[in-house]
């Protein structure tokens, strides 16, 4: 790694059970001196036509109150399922939150997968978009 390359990378929401109905919403992150995000969220495994909802949540309060969805997406399996699924939740820094999260909701009423979110930021880096799943903001 070169001295001018600088990856901050933290984990904001351990490996959680995703019920049927439920959702896992990440730690809040400080966007105070950064200049661009990449969340990352690992999904588990998606039965067929089944699905889950994005939302990238923004806050001017460290415990998100008064927090709004800046950004969605939703995903829905194929006809075969997945063994899971990465999505990279892209943006820039904008003075409008200070603090962003993300929601992760599970579109099926009875199968349970596992959700994680990682934040990964430096403005030299960006993960490459090969097998996963993009919301740029």
């Amino acid at each position: 790694m070169l001295n001018n390359q600088r990856i901050t990378e933290a984990m904001l929401s351990a490996p959680a059970s995703l019920a049927g109905d439920g959702s896992v919403t990440s730690a809040w992150a400080d966007m105070n001196n950064r200049y661009d995000y990449t969340f990352l969220v690992a999904v588990g495994a998606m039965a067929a036509s089944k699905g889950v909802k994005l939302e990238l949540l923004g806050s001017n309060d460290s415990g998100g109150s008064g927090a709004e969805t800046i950004r969605e997406l939703s995903h829905t399996a194929d006809s075969g399922g997945e063994t899971g699924r990465l999505f990279a939740v892209r943006g820039r820094v904008t003075p409008d939150w200070r603090y962003l999260a993300v929601k992760l909701t599970n579109l099926d009423d009875t199968t349970a997968t596992v959700a994680a979110v990682m934040l990964v930021s430096d403005t030299r880096y960006v993960p490459d978009d090969g097998g996963v799943t993009v919301l740029q903001v």
